[in-house]
């Protein structure tokens, strides 16, 4: 299935003008394809979820209590959803649980989320040729160069290398702590193990609200809510706006 998964991603990456090594921005993606994305606080085993009304309106939630990581592979994870499974319409998901996924769409989202967002070609230049002879050779140095490069989280990385016969799974116990101040020693950004996009907007949420509230196809009080949902007073004066 793995391979048929990978196939998919590269075809999505190429599709998007993306080539075979270089990391996916994100937001761009998102602006691109036209779908709503707003970063909520949500429980801890809620990483985020994804509604397809039709083939225009396309819907994310993701969970901004999770790190920067993680919140990059469930944006992956809900690109499976919206633009490669068939029928559907919406999903509430636990992402990056790998073959503990029960749900046989789920698994599938997480292996499309690695191989988009984390593509063999760039991951293998990025590992020195002495550290590809064997496997369990590479070293922390590379493991954190390709994670920074990349912006997802460490356990998404190493399942992926597992999954590439470059390590096997006792890395995960080896990097399962203390990763932030790894990071900070090896002299890299430490905001991909931290929360961020608070309450963060992507999208044509607010123009969408407004041309229902200008048609008249929604109340003053309901827009105003709308509004208020995304952090956004409309009668609010931006500071030096007058300037």
């Amino acid at each position: 299935m793995i391979k048929e998964v990978d196939r998919i991603a590269s075809n999505f990456r190429t599709e998007n003008g993306y080539g075979v090594n270089e990391p996916i921005h994100l937001t761009s993606l998102l602006l691109r394809k036209n779908i709503i994305t707003i970063f909520r606080p949500l429980s801890a085993k809620f990483s985020g979820m994804a509604i397809k009304a039709n083939n225009d309106l396309k819907f994310m939630m993701v969970n901004q209590n999770h790190s920067l990581g993680k919140q990059h592979f469930t944006i992956g994870h809900e690109l499976y959803h919206l633009f490669i499974q068939e029928a559907f319409s919406s999903q509430r998901c636990i992402t990056a649980l790998f073959d503990k996924q029960t749900d046989a769409a789920e698994h599938k989202a997480d292996l499309f989320a690695a191989c988009l967002l984390l593509p063999e070609t760039g991951i293998t230049e990025l590992i020195p040729i002495s550290e590809r002879q064997k496997r369990n050779m590479i070293s922390a140095e590379t493991i954190f160069k390709i994670q920074q490069y990349y912006s997802l989280s460490i356990n998404a990385l190493i399942y992926r290398l597992v999954e590439l016969g470059f390590v096997d799974k006792t890395f995960f116990n080896k990097y399962s702590c203390d990763k932030k101040n790894t990071a900070r020693k090896l002299g890299y950004d430490i905001s991909l193990y931290e929360s961020g996009n608070k309450f963060k907007v992507i999208g044509n949420y607010g123009l969408l609200v407004n041309h229902l509230y200008k048609n008249k196809k929604i109340s003053e009080p309901y827009y105003l809510e709308l509004l208020n949902a995304i952090n956004i007073d409309p009668f609010e004066v931006a500071e030096n706006e007058n300037e």
